[in-house]
């Protein structure tokens, strides 16, 4: 049996195939941390949601506002002090919802020529693994809240520099003048 599959059938259905998997990626509430004038770098948030059965990635982002780059970053707690770490990709789970928020995952706009003022925005352009993108106006405003696994972050590194603050007072000689109580 011969299969006959005509070019404008095939490139139709290849489309198709690519329109519905861009619009299993929905992005909602963009903004960007409002900076002051001199601010080196912005902070780009927002939530992921993919409706698609499948795991997807965030691999890049870039803008037209004048940056000198745009790198995707993750908040991470490295040697007891909190960082902001460079990421190739951002995983974004089948079905489910990844937040871009202060203290996690967020995109980095580097080295801006000019910093927008609060109110205005700021496009943004999403690359994701399959080749898609989507176009976002992230909206510029005062900083939210910061996430609970970011403040239990923080809570973590305090300890940790209490207990190293504490423990380089006990290893103080007594011979200096001061006490170990």
């Amino acid at each position: 049996m011969k299969y006959f599959f005509s070019l404008p059938a095939v490139l139709a259905l290849f489309i198709t195939a690519f329109n519905v998997q861009a619009h299993d990626i929905r992005i909602r509430d963009a903004w960007v941390r409002a900076a002051p004038p001199n601010a080196p770098a912005l902070g780009a948030f927002m939530q992921i949601d993919n409706r698609s059965d499948a795991e997807r990635y965030l691999v890049s982002a870039r803008t037209s506002l004048e940056v000198e780059r745009v790198e995707l970053h993750r908040t991470m707690m490295h040697d007891g002090i909190m960082q902001m770490v460079p990421q190739a990709r951002i995983p974004l789970a089948p079905a489910g919802v990844t937040r871009l928020e202060p203290g996690s995952w967020h995109v980095m706009l580097i080295g801006p020529k000019k910093v927008p003022v609060e109110g205005e925005t700021v496009p943004l352009t999403l690359i994701f693994d399959d080749g898609s993108e989507r176009q976002v106006e992230a909206v510029v405003q005062k900083g939210k809240q910061m996430t609970h696994e970011h403040k239990q972050m923080q809570s973590q590194q305090k300890k940790h520099e209490h207990k190293q603050t504490h423990s380089h007072e006990h290893k103080q000689d007594p011979g200096q003048g001061m006490s170990s109580d």
